[in-house]
């Protein structure tokens, strides 16, 4: 985390839609503070509401209920001149990239910069040091059309950027482009955010986006934040069902299960070379079953959870447990019915 200082607060937030089916709920009593300069993910299943949630940020979404205050102002209260000038504080990026396909590239970037009554050779200068930026000074009389996806979405961040924004909200920015095109531009993001210190708010339904470039997350089920914390710190200890669903997976609740007796260990903080297992059994001499593993490597930091079987032997047991204590390698002894 960059910075103590909320830029946006979220306080009792709620969404609701009204239509020919009735009244759904889409958000619900959202509580939430994204800090200055920090790059933060909300992630959830499609349906669970996370880009309500992004467009209630700036009021392209009218909260039903609840406040968001950006910089301790509440958009609420704001005039319509106001509410304009604090969504130029607030860029956003879309999985279509949204370009006008009528406009070459540094046209598109200029865009925003016309509408705020710049003129149009300062626009252009200062969408020719964006596009600079995002990589792609030569391709400034391009059009869409003839871009990749990849270049679509570096033109889509430099307009984002163009008004000076203190923030990025990305909605599913990465879900149209391929692994490699989404590694460059995660990286692109996040070099931004450290030159420039703008904060980063990443809507995704795609663990590895979280992984690669959050400090803190979000999770979001059926219109409510289940879980909130640190990346490496959710990423070990999931504490609520759907985030054990999104981290873990499915394949704990359908392991074949032994005889033995079952622990999980918490990987929180190991260098990610460190043989966890393979010293148990050299240094215990005891078999040890693997029944399931859902670990990352963070920056040379092994993150996740392990479930293993070990004899149904009191004595074999407690020289594993002794050696996990020596080693501090957080575990519990868990029953079927705990996973």
């Amino acid at each position: 985390m960059k910075n103590q200082t909320p830029i946006i607060q979220l306080k009792g937030l709620g969404k609701e839609f009204t239509g020919s089916q009735g009244t759904v709920r889409a958000l619900e009593n959202i509580d939430l503070e994204i800090m200055s300069g920090e790059i933060f993910g909300i992630i959830g299943l499609s349906g669970a509401g996370k880009s309500t949630l992004v467009r209630c940020m700036n009021f392209l979404e009218v909260p039903t209920e609840g406040e968001v205050l950006f910089e301790d102002r509440p958009l609420s209260k704001m005039t319509d001149r106001e509410l304009r000038e604090t969504r130029r504080s607030m860029g956003m990026i879309f999985q279509q990239f949204n370009l006008l396909a009528q406009r070459n590239v540094v046209d598109n970037v200029c865009f925003p910069l016309e509408i705020g009554g710049m003129s149009r050779k300062e626009a252009r200068v200062r969408a020719e040091e964006l596009l600079e930026l995002v990589g792609l000074k030569d391709r400034a009389g391009a059009y869409p059309s003839q871009l990749s996806g990849g270049q679509k979405q570096r033109v889509a961040i430099a307009r984002a950027m163009a008004t000076n924004p203190k923030v990025i909200l990305c909605d599913e920015a990465t879900s149209a482009l391929d692994p490699n095109t989404t590694k460059s531009i995660l990286q692109l993001l996040k070099d931004i955010n450290k030159s420039h210190g703008i904060t980063i708010v990443m809507i995704t339904h795609e663990m590895s986006v979280i992984e690669a470039i959050c400090d803190r997350v979000a999770i979001i089920d059926q219109s409510h934040i289940a879980e909130i914390g640190e990346v490496t710190r959710v990423f070990a200890e999931p504490k609520s069902r759907i985030g054990r669903q999104l981290i873990l997976g499915d394949a704990v609740p359908k392991a074949e299960f032994g005889t033995g007796r079952l622990f999980r260990i918490t990987f929180d903080g190991l260098a990610s070379s460190e043989p966890v297992i393979s010293n148990v059994v050299l240094a215990c001499k005891v078999p040890v079953n693997i029944m399931y593993a859902a670990t990352r490597d963070m920056k040379g930091t092994a993150v996740g959870q392990m479930i293993i079987e070990l004899p149904d032997n009191d004595q074999d047991v407690e020289k594993v447990v002794r050696y996990l204590r020596r080693a501090k390698v957080p575990y519990e002894e868990v029953g079927k019915n705990d996973l």
